[in-house]
């Protein structure tokens, strides 16, 4: 009995599910049979809800649409506007293709439908005058150009020196995208769409650049960058630190939304360095050893930044964003950067005083007198702060008219160096004023020696004159030299000239024991004296001659005239017996003489004629 209760449930089973498959079928059959004349389920063509109605019935709805047909077109800005079916000559065009996406469907796979949408779009539903559509677009108040406004590129913001840069978002136009607008508009209205927003449709002109565009972001990376950047620079006792404060103002975008870091900027900032920190050709103070304070101006001894180097470097340390402390880049270099350049090891150079000193780590240890360069040919030693270049042994010095060999060398300033001069016997006093070197200073041997043995390149040379600081030596010479210029200027010596020597000869005896040592022509001034004793000698001699002589001339001069006759005879022989009484020196001096001689050829004449009477 069991059994039999079990077999009847399950034919049961049996027969409820064979009844609901059967029933199932049905239905499936008959959606299957409905399909054949109407749209499956999610079909939608042309935008418009197809799905269960008949080519026909859309026929009718598409008919109904296009009557009274309007859009609303909804601008970013302004008011909605609208046009209307009728003003684009708007109507239905049906060839069949209707029935066409009714007969490629499938019916029998309309469960599938409910689970996915058909989309069909037909180019031949709804059709307009292009022409009527091009007029009425133009007569819309969104097509003005005066009212649209014109999309702003995402840009970067000013630099802020707490947040640096950022982003500024772009913001959207109103100018049309026309070709886009045309083709959005004849697409809604060939699907009878009764509302456009044209903002949806892209319609109008994109920035070219947002906030979401590499380019930006990039953009606002390396200007941060750049800016973020902190370059300390270490002065000795002073410092000049670079930041975005200042950076920022040299950072500008090109049209590419490039970051370009102006290389101008950074080589007139680092022109200001050097116009600041620079030292090289600027005057310096030195205490001298002579208890006065002087001024060293001129040369080329200093600080000196190298601005092509350092800009190049400070280039590539802002690109890199990097914060460091360094000191710039230097074309030349000096001893200290507090309080003066040279420090406390440096060559120091009096040319007045024709004396120079060597300090070393601020002690002294050398100091010798010296002579410099030629100061009546145009030689004379260019005064100013230099840096010794090298040093060199057995070096031959050459130039026109010369080739000099010394055993130290020690250029500083072109060809105007230290060297050993052993063809000097003196140094120091005034030699350079006339008979000084080309330029160069000359040293007694063992001064160069020592300071060739102690100097090293680069040491600072402090040339300068100091008025007041000449030697005793120099006040000698140049008080010599006065009495050698006036000895000198005595010429061919005459009686007349016995002022002048006299004169001369009061200056030398004037000078001092040491002084007189230098008139290199004192043997010219005692010439000149025993001169004019000889001179005066001989005049006084001319004058007693003239003495004797007169007597005679005056006898004579009385003859002068006068007719000669007998009666005049003895008057001559009296006048010729004084005139042979006269010395040799005196008869010179009787100019007349010839008187005489004729006055006696007379009177023998007289006699002869009186004899023959």
């Amino acid at each position: 009995m069991k059994t039999l209760k079990k077999l009847s449930m399950k034919q049961m089973a049996l027969v409820v599910t064979g009844s609901i498959f059967l029933v199932l079928l049905a239905i499936y059959l008959g959606f299957a049979a409905f399909f054949t004349s109407h749209y499956l389920f999610g079909t939608t063509i042309n935008g418009v809800k197809a799905s269960g109605k008949t080519p026909r019935a859309m026929e009718q709805l598409i008919e109904n649409e296009i009557d009274g047909y309007t859009i609303r077109l909804e601008p970013a800005e302004g008011k909605e506007e609208i046009i209307e079916g009728c003003d684009i000559n708007l109507k239905p065009v049906f060839d069949g293709s209707l029935q066409g996406v009714l007969l490629s469907q499938n019916g029998f796979a309309w469960p599938m439908s409910l689970f996915r949408e058909s989309r069909v779009e037909l180019e031949t539903m709804v059709d307009y005058n292009e022409e009527a559509l091009q007029k009425v677009i133009k007569e819309l108040e969104l097509m003005d150009e005066d009212q649209m406004i014109k999309a702003e590129n995402a840009i970067i913001s000013e630099y802020s020196e707490k947040d640096g840069y950022h982003i500024i978002p772009e913001e959207e136009g109103t100018v049309i995208e026309e070709k886009q607008f045309l083709q959005a508009l004849e697409e809604a209205i060939l699907n009878l769409q009764e509302h456009m927003v044209l903002a949806e449709k892209d319609c109008y002109v994109k920035p070219e650049y947002t906030q979401e565009s590499e380019e930006v972001i990039k953009l606002a990376e390396t200007m941060n960058r750049y800016a973020g950047a902190v370059i300390t620079y270490d002065f000795g006792d002073s410092q000049e630190v670079l930041d975005g404060k200042t950076i920022s103002q040299w950072i500008s975008v090109n049209d590419e939304y490039k970051a370009k870091l102006s290389r101008k900027k950074i080589e007139e900032y680092v022109a200001g360095l050097a116009d600041t920190y620079n030292t090289a050709g600027k005057s310096k103070s030195l205490a001298s050893s002579y208890g006065a304070s002087v001024t060293v101006s001129g040369g080329d001894y200093g600080w000196k930044i190298d601005q092509e180097k350092e800009a190049e470097a400070l280039r590539g340390n802002i690109k890199k964003g990097e914060t460091l402390s360094r000191e710039p880049e230097y074309a030349q270099r000096a001893n200290s950067r507090g309080g003066n350049d040279y420090g406390s090891t440096y060559v120091e150079v009096n040319l007045t005083a024709q004396h120079l000193h060597y300090y070393k780590d601020g002690s002294l240890v050398l100091e010798t007198d010296f002579v410099s360069g030629n100061d009546a040919k145009g030689w004379s030693t260019p005064p100013g702060a230099f840096g010794l270049y090298y040093k060199q042994l057995d070096k031959t010095l050459r130039g026109e008219g010369y080739a000099t060999p010394v055993d130290f060398w020690m250029p500083f300033n072109g060809g105007v160096g230290f060297h050993d001069a052993n063809w000097r016997r003196d140094f120091g006093g005034n030699y350079y004023k006339r008979g000084g070197s080309h330029g160069c200073i000359n040293m007694p041997y063992n001064a160069a020696k020592t300071l060739y043995d102690n100097i090293e390149a680069g040491c600072p040379v402090l040339v300068y004159q100091l008025p007041g600081s000449e030697s005793a030596k120099a006040k000698q010479q140049d008080a010599a030299a006065v009495v050698t210029e006036l000895i000198a200027s005595l010429g061919e010596i005459t009686l007349d000239s016995r002022e002048a020597v006299t004169n001369a000869r009061n200056q030398y005896n004037g000078l001092d024991g040491g002084a007189r040592g230098y008139v290199s022509n004192y043997n010219v001034l005692e010439e000149a004296e025993a001169r004019i004793g000889q001179l005066e000698a001989e005049a006084a001699a001319d004058q007693q001659a003239q003495a004797e002589a007169q007597p005679v001339i005056d006898a004579i001069n009385q003859l002068a005239g006068q007719k000669i006759t007998l009666d005049m005879k003895d008057t001559i022989k009296n006048i010729r017996k004084q005139y042979n009484k006269l010395s040799e020196a005196a008869r010179s001096k009787v100019t007349n003489y010839n008187i005489l001689t004729e006055a006696e050829v007379k009177i023998e004449k007289l006699e002869k004629e009186k004899e023959k009477e």
